[in-house]
């Protein structure tokens, strides 16, 4: 199979940025104990202001200590925005580094040659922007000053021990009190995410069949239904948001009163001449920092939970994807000769083949029709012919090389595929047809005159270099099918592969495309086509007959036309009036 290999661009990408990313973290590290470092100073200022300064009545100590204080504390700004910033340019350095690669492993999930289970669970781009996100924003730098809450802890018991012991009682309470909003609220954001999600889909849905959606009259049910969807997650998500607003009330009740209490036990032990009155306001000012990041860091912990499920999606997908041979040697351009070697390939998360042994051998510059009932499995066996999906077993050969191997710059130069579902992709006309890859122009308006879409193309509003916004939805089916054939010529093709060429072409269209068939025979191309009418096929060296995910028979038009015709003939003879006796 096309998937053994050594490790791929996916696994070398990953190793890369776990092998640079750790040195950035712990450099990120010691700038956050000399930021928590650095937030001691107005705690230690408040302390020489009432203690020293308003003791002595020396201005110049009051100047001294205040410069200083200033400098340390443009020091911690500073570094904060470092920290900030360091944070963003990892994480799009991560995004930047991993794009490609998740896009490449992403397509082979797709394409079947990525069979690990839960790989391709997710959407990996969303996963890859939380991943972004989480090092760009807030909650990070909340995670990474949490673990610094016992310093100032222990910097008030130092103060006063029963300081010490009411900061960590509040510390307590208020870690409890997170804790507990956070079990309540988060199985309702779990099934408010899923109502969002439904009432997205079905929108979704209605806008890809928006034409069906008008011309039915589906608008209001469909709406009805994303509507029931949305109510409900709406109904969880003010239930969830009563009880938060609870909590969240809650937690700032006890944060002004942990300032309160320690206020007053420190104003009682001034007074009694434990502490100082600079020790009173010191011992708030450290018990104000302990506890601000403590919520911050409960929200952290379940963005760093998400984030740490996207990371493992994201590292599954590119380890399954290992396996794919990311850079296959340039073989010679192919002559076109195709085989399918015993090619089975199984229905996603089932048992059951879409294709069930399928062998088969299409000579260069031969043309073949497939031909069979919807589900027979035609546009799989195409799919197969052009390696866009990996088959379960057997192998499918272009030359003798197994598809899959190809080079995808050699893909693109010698092999052509129109898929039964016309996409044009955005662009320039002239773009599309040359596969975005620098348009020769001579030969681009060759293939587009060989499908007979050379005037329709002239007359667009900037002709071939007309852009092709929404992948052309301003085209009718026909013209979008007539580009889209045009780039399936295009270049030096050796393989045409076409599902339902004509499906949306009009009878000057098909004439088009008749000629195209010969010009291709007369050029020595490879083709196989699927159609419906007998007349395309007829045109064709061979027929092959598909049924249940098997070819059943295959040989030349004349023969295999008139065994398809024969038993609908004899069944309408026995079923006309009299052809009993």
């Amino acid at each position: 199979m096309a998937q053994q290999g050594t490790s791929g661009a996916g696994e070398v990408a990953l190793a890369r940025v776990r092998r640079e990313i750790r040195p950035a973290f712990w450099l990120l590290a010691v700038f956050s104990i000399a930021i928590n470092l650095l937030l001691l100073v107005p705690s230690i200022y408040m302390m020489q202001v009432y203690d020293r300064v308003l003791r002595s009545a020396v201005i110049e100590t009051l100047v001294y200590i205040t410069l200083i204080a200033a400098a340390a504390i443009a020091v911690y700004a500073a570094l904060e925005a470092i920290r900030l910033r360091a944070l963003a340019r990892i994480g799009e350095w991560i995004e930047d580094t991993l794009f490609e690669p998740v896009f490449a492993a992403a397509m082979g999930a797709e394409r079947g040659l990525v069979r690990q289970s839960g790989a391709n669970e997710g959407t990996p781009f969303n996963d890859l922007r939380a991943v972004r996100s989480f090092l760009s924003g807030p909650t990070l730098p909340a995670l990474c000053d949490t673990p610094w809450m016992p310093l100032f802890l222990v910097c008030c018991a130092v103060i006063h021990p029963y300081l010490g012991l009411l900061g960590l009682v509040f510390a307590v309470l208020i870690v409890a009190l997170a804790l507990l909003n956070d079990r309540l609220t988060r199985p309702a954001a779990d099934k408010v995410a899923v109502g969002h999600q439904e009432a997205q889909r079905v929108l979704a849905e209605a806008a890809r069949n928006v034409d069906t959606v008008a011309a039915m009259g589906l608008g209001r049910p469909l709406a009805e239904r994303a509507s029931r969807a949305n109510a409900a997650s709406t109904a969880v998500l003010g239930d969830a948001t009563d009880k938060g607003a609870v909590m969240v009330g809650a937690g700032k009740f006890l944060r002004v009163v942990a300032q309160i209490c320690t206020l007053a036990l420190g104003a009682a032990l001034s007074l009694e001449g434990h502490i100082t009155p600079g020790g009173m306001i010191a011992s708030s000012i450290l018990l104000s920092r302990a506890l601000a990041p403590l919520d911050q860091a409960i929200a952290a912990w379940r963005g760093l939970q998400q984030t740490r499920a996207s990371w493992r999606r994201i590292t599954t997908l590119l380890g399954a994807s290992g396996a794919m041979v990311e850079d296959p040697i340039a073989l010679p351009a192919p002559e076109g000769r195709i085989a399918l070697e015993g090619v089975v390939l199984l229905a996603a998360g089932s048992d059951k083949p879409i294709l069930a042994g399928v062998s088969l051998a299409v000579a260069p510059g031969e043309s073949l029709a497939l031909i069979g009932p919807s589900g027979s499995g035609k546009s799989t066996l195409c799919r197969v012919m052009v390696g866009s999906r990996a088959p379960t077993r057997g192998v499918a050969r272009l030359d003798g090389g197994d598809v899959m191997l190809w080079r995808d710059d050699q893909r693109r130069r010698h092999v052509g595929y129109l898929a039964q579902g016309t996409e044009l992709f955005s662009g320039r006309v002239r773009d599309v047809i040359a596969r975005f890859d620098k348009p020769d122009d001579a030969r681009v308006v060759e293939a587009a005159k060989l499908v007979g879409c050379h005037e329709m193309v002239l007359g667009l509003p900037q002709g071939y270099d007309t852009e092709l916004s929404n992948a052309g939805g301003f085209l009718s089916g026909g013209q979008r099918q007539r580009i889209a054939l045009a780039r399936a010529v295009y270049g030096d093709v050796r393989v045409v592969v076409m599902d339902e060429p004509n499906a949306s072409l009009d009878g000057e269209g098909e004439r088009a495309l008749v000629g195209a068939l010969a010009a291709l025979k007369r050029k020595g191309v490879t083709v196989v086509l699927v159609t419906h009418k007998p007349a395309l096929a007829q045109l064709c060296d061979r027929i092959g007959v598909m049924a249940a995910g098997q070819l059943t028979r295959l040989g030349p038009p004349t023969d295999i036309l008139r065994e398809l015709v024969a038993p609908v003939a004899s069944a309408d003879v026995r079923t006309m009036p009299g052809a009993a006796r």
